[in-house]
Parts: C-alpha cells; structure tokens; sequence
C-alpha cells in the first residue's frame, strides 16, 4: 500500500511532466489518476475508503498499455474523495 506522501509525490511527478512542452501531453486517464493521487495525498493514509482507493489506482496503473482505465480510475477518486474528507 502506498503513503500518502507517495502519492503525493505521484502528483510532482505528474505536474513535472504535465509542465515539459518537450514531452507527450498527458492522456485523460492520466489527469484521472493524477486526481486520484492528490486526493490521497492529503488523506490521513488509513481507513477502508482509502485502502480501496489505494488498491484501486494501483490496479489501474497496472493494466497494459491500450487498456482501459477509467472506469477504475473513476471508482478509485469516489473512494479517494472520501478517504480525503
């Protein structure tokens, strides 16, 4: 299971990237996990909304390439949202 300092370094990495004019424009799902990320950040890292979100980005971040995500991504910032309140 990630920290929530993990995640937020998850977050840096995003905006570091989202930032270079250089590199490959993020793809919508990851904008989706960057939320999801950030969410978790600010969580106090416990708790069954957030060992939910925490396992459900890991799943989606593990699927190959192609595959869709958002469909767990969106499950994971329900459950990150809450974890984050």
């Amino acid at each position: 299971m990630s920290t929530p300092t993990q995640h937020g370094a998850a977050v840096d990495a995003f905006v570091t990237r989202q930032a270079a004019p250089g590199l490959t424009p993020p793809l919508d799902t990851e904008y989706l996990a960057a939320q999801v990320h950030a969410h978790l950040a600010g969580a106090l890292g416990t708790g069954t909304a957030y060992t939910t979100a925490d396992a459900l980005i890991a799943a989606a971040e593990a699927l190959p390439a192609g595959a869709d995500k958002t469909t767990p991504l969106r499950l994971a910032l329900i459950h990150a949202i809450r974890a984050a309140r």
